[in-house]
């Protein structure tokens, strides 16, 4: 008997295909992307539409960027769309929570950077799931 200890991939959602076509992870480059296009929104709307935005898309499992470039979150365990509650586990507090972290006297700096290491390494060593995808049972998939 062996044990298969690795991640199962999320499940399409019912009524979305037969599961012989499985969902795509987003590439490294689609995230960034969808971050970049956040940011420029972000710039442009001077952070008020951008905002809105963001509150509204978190409903469907995404951001204003990911939107756009047609990305979208998933529950890791169950394959349904990330709730508006899920999202802003993952798009708010765990972004505050490193914030926060970072104002540590003398070592912030150090564990913000470590942060942003351990982010790059677990997506490409982790079936393309970033530590935050980890901690908050996440997984972006292209929709594309």
């Amino acid at each position: 008997m062996t044990y298969n200890n690795s991640p199962t991939p999320p499940r399409p959602l019912p009524g979305e295909g037969s599961g012989a076509q499985p969902m795509r992870y987003a590439s490294f480059q689609h995230r960034l992307g969808a971050a970049a296009v956040d940011v420029g929104l972000m710039i442009v709307t001077l952070g008020i539409g951008w905002f809105v935005w963001w509150l509204i898309t978190w409903n469907e499992g995404q951001t204003p960027g990911k939107k756009i470039l047609k990305l979208r979150t998933y529950s890791f365990a169950t394959g349904t769309v990330a709730t508006w509650g899920h999202m802003s586990v993952r798009e708010f507090l765990i972004p505050l929570t490193v914030s926060i972290v970072s104002y540590i006297p003398y070592i912030g700096w150090a564990l913000s950077i470590a942060y942003v290491v351990v982010e790059i390494v677990f997506y490409f060593t982790k079936g393309q799931r970033t530590f935050t995808d980890h901690w908050a049972k996440t997984a972006i998939i292209n929709e594309a």
